[in-house]
């Protein structure tokens, strides 16, 4: 069963319930109210009886053996269908012309209490009221017919049918309307989520003029498929850039391998000088495999977030590089700043920024490293860059020109802009004067952990 059919059915469901609802109110307060006005014209008609004196004189005189008598004659203009006096012994007389015999009233009336009841004789379907006159005089029996009562009711329950059946309908057709025009984002996205998965071709988009949850998921879908489009670019160009940078190292293995197939022709300085060369480049295609493969993964993901300290992280990651870079690097903090992020992210960030100014920096030099509330720099002496590369160096695999004939994948400083980026934070690059270059991110104030 399609949505659409249950949305319908849903709706012609609830129309029903609350159409038979209304139905029952409607029917049961107008026979309430139609038997009420009934139950008082019987009421008035019997005051008028019971102070009519000569009822019970007549009563009087016609005493005698238990059974029915002649006709008893009502005041004129006393307007009653059925009269019935019924004597204390059980004697019944029938007032009027065409009367019926009615039930016996019911037992233990007190005197002067009026008790209604309905009964079918012979066909009709009459309301009956019974009163005791008290004393002797025995019990007067009203009693009119609900023909006209039983007629405006069937012919209510009619129309509360047919309005009930005709409401269901509308609803139902109304529901079909309605869940087709509501649901057209729905299907849409089913096509467009078909057609992907036939042709994995991303760019599928839905049009979207709504502003309801519909709307919503329309647009929702549209942002997860250009995700999904800028992720699977992103993955062809890291493929792509990873294999042209892969070409160099391998080239330079294969190189150095044939030399050494030769090695006994090689003089001894050469052959260790050959190795050397293919320890270096084993550490560095290592190192540019194991960055490609993180930047891949996107590896950050894995660990929690927390609060850190950046005081803490700074001492870290300084006290590490002391211990093998030849330049001399020191360590400012001014007003430090705890942070909520990925405590080893953040550290592989500061550490990719002070291994590029190692690089770059004269081994007599001095790296300074700073913490200021959240805002980390490393300022080296190294030769700087040119203005219009200082953009581009937070890409993947970009090298600056006088950087390409140095060791290096390209991928330090973006990795440092991804980690940055995760942590909601924004990256820099400026001149050190006189020479140099201070590089570092800033982090917010008061961030708030991710979900």
């Amino acid at each position: 069963m399609s949505l659409r059919t249950r949305i319908a059915l849903i709706a012609s469901a609830a129309v029903a319930v609350a159409v038979l609802a209304i139905a029952v109110t409607v029917y049961l307060t107008t026979e309430d109210r139609l038997v009420e006005e009934v139950d008082q014209s019987l009421t008035d008609r019997l005051g008028a009886a019971r102070a009519f004196e000569g009822l019970s004189d007549e009563l009087r005189d016609r005493g005698g053996p238990r059974g029915r008598t002649g006709p008893f004659q009502v005041p004129r203009g006393f307007d009653v269908l059925y009269v019935q006096l019924t004597a204390g012994d059980g004697t019944v007389i029938s007032v009027g012309e065409g009367a019926v015999e009615l039930p016996v009233a019911p037992e233990g009336l007190r005197a002067g209490e009026t008790v209604f009841t309905e009964a079918t004789v012979d066909g009709l379907h009459l309301r009956i009221a019974n009163v005791d006159l008290g004393g002797d005089r025995g019990v007067l029996q009203l009693a009119r017919s609900l023909s006209e009562v039983d007629a405006t009711l069937a012919a209510l329950t009619l129309a509360l049918t047919l309005i009930g059946v005709i409401g269901v309908g509308a609803a139902a057709l109304l529901g079909l309307f309605v869940a087709r025009s509501s649901l057209r984002p729905i299907g849409e996205l089913t096509v467009a989520a078909e057609k992907v998965a036939a042709t994995k071709l991303l760019a599928e988009r839905i049009d979207n003029d709504r502003d309801d949850e519909l709307g919503r998921l329309a647009g929702a879908f549209n942002e997860m498929m250009e995700a999904l489009e800028s992720s699977r670019d992103q993955q062809r160009r890291l493929v792509r850039d990873a294999g042209h940078e892969l070409r160099t190292p391998l080239t330079a293995l294969r190189t150095n391998i044939e030399l050494l197939a030769k090695a006994d022709s090689l003089p001894d300085h050469d052959r260790s000088a050959l190795l050397d060369d293919l320890s270096t480049e084993l550490a560095e295609l290592t190192d540019l495999v194991n960055e490609v493969v993180e930047v891949a993964s996107e590896t950050e993901t894995v660990e929690p977030e927390s609060e850190v300290a950046l005081e803490d992280v700074a001492h870290g990651v300084v006290a590490r590089f002391r211990r093998r870079a030849t330049q001399d690097v020191t360590l400012r903090v001014e007003s430090p700043a705890s942070v909520v992020g990925r405590r080893s992210r953040l550290e592989r960030a500061l550490g990719n920024l002070i291994d590029n100014a190692i690089k770059w920096s004269p081994a007599e030099s001095a790296i300074d490293v700073s913490v200021v509330g959240a805002r980390v720099v490393v300022a080296d002496a190294g030769p700087g860059i040119a203005p219009d590369e200082l953009e581009r160096v937070w890409d993947r695999f970009y090298r600056a020109s006088d950087a390409r004939s140095q060791p290096g994948s390209g991928l330090g400083l973006a990795i440092v802009k991804e980690i940055v980026d995760s942590h909601g934070g924004v990256v820099f690059m400026e001149d050190n004067t006189p020479t140099g270059l201070r590089i570092g991110f800033e982090l917010p104030n008061d961030p708030q952990p991710s979900s």
